[in-house]
């Protein structure tokens, strides 16, 4: 029983800056000239099995352990080594020899009073801190010490999950509070949720790398075509309403209009309107072109010959004039 009792009060240490050419007997007579050390343990890579530069040392209570840390962290350099030994007590440690447990589901109106009460029951309590907000209500959790371990396991036993203060609709939560590696990971995991909770903006209103217009992407309707936005370069910008210059004469210097063909780019004819023509006219893959009512004046005669198929021209009464007709 009293081996038990010694190996529940011992205390791990961990060493840091020591040569990797010492071995576990050399550093368990270096600290022993300091403290009484049960153990030590190097910690080695995986792979090699070779010294990392540091190692664990076992101490059979705090009070040793203290002597240790007092006598050689930051105060003592091994030969072979460029720093001073760096000791501390390892992770979880202190949480451990503290004895120091966290209650949930408290009522928000509890008071330190009625937690002591109720917890005192299974042992002396060293600390008692209730978590309160700006406003010093409860934040229905706190943090306690016992004296003893065992006192401490009895509590947990006896409470966790089985008993329900007054103004609580659950059973209370009693565990070891966390350590302070677990509080790291407990925040860094908080933050990687919050993260993916997060609604992802909707791609389709943002240009990707490059100014590349993203999967998906469907320009605005204007009733003429289809106008896409300009994207060159990583930002996006209109392009000149060009469905809003009249009959579109401006398009094509005067000069050369005579001859002119129609630009694919342009969204209607270059040439001034006929009487009869309804322009423009929404083709079915969105193209608009001079194409009249059937049996108006100024219908539109298909011209074709054995190379290719002709552009649509255009007659009048008066006189015609062809637009853009490819002749062979």
């Amino acid at each position: 029983m009293a081996e038990e009792k010694q190996s529940d009060e011992s205390v791990k240490l961990f060493v840091g800056q020591v040569p990797k050419h010492m071995t576990e007997d050399q550093i368990l007579a270096m600290f022993q000239e300091f403290a009484l050390v049960d153990e030590v343990n190097i910690i080695k890579d995986k792979t090699t099995r070779a010294s990392r530069g540091c190692c664990f040392v076992i101490c059979p209570s705090s009070e040793e352990a203290d002597k240790a840390v007092n006598a050689c962290h930051n105060k003592k350099t091994l030969p072979g080594a460029s720093s001073p030994l760096q000791v501390k007590y390892a992770d979880g440690e202190l949480e451990r020899l503290e004895h120091k447990l966290f209650v949930g589901m408290l009522p928000k109106t509890v008071s330190d009073a009625e937690v002591s009460a109720l917890f005192s029951e299974h042992g002396t309590i060293k600390d008692l801190q209730i978590l309160r907000g700006s406003q010093q209500t409860s934040k229905g959790c706190a943090f306690l010490k016992f004296e003893t371990k065992e006192q401490a396991l009895a509590a947990i036993e006896a409470l966790n999950g089985k008993h329900k203060m007054e103004g609580s609709a659950v059973p209370l939560v009693v565990k070891w509070a966390d350590t302070e590696k677990e509080r790291q990971a407990r925040k860094a995991q908080k933050a990687l949720s919050q993260m993916s909770d997060v609604p992802d903006a909707d791609s389709r209103q943002h240009t990707s790398l490059f100014g590349a217009l993203p999967m998906g992407y469907m320009p605005p309707y204007n009733g003429y075509g289809y106008q896409t936005t300009g994207a060159y370069g990583l930002l996006q910008y209109r392009l000149p309403p060009v469905q809003n210059q009249h009959a579109f004469n401006n398009q094509i210097p005067p000069v050369n209009r005579s001859n002119a063909l129609s630009p694919s780019s342009f969204l209607g004819s270059p040439f001034q309107t006929l009487p009869g023509v309804q322009y423009p006219m929404p083709y079915p893959r969105g193209i608009t072109s001079n194409r009249p009512f059937s049996g108006s004046a100024g219908s539109i005669s298909p011209t074709t010959n054995s190379q290719s198929a002709a552009y649509s021209s255009v007659n009048t009464k008066s006189g015609g004039q062809v637009e853009g007709c490819w002749k062979s």
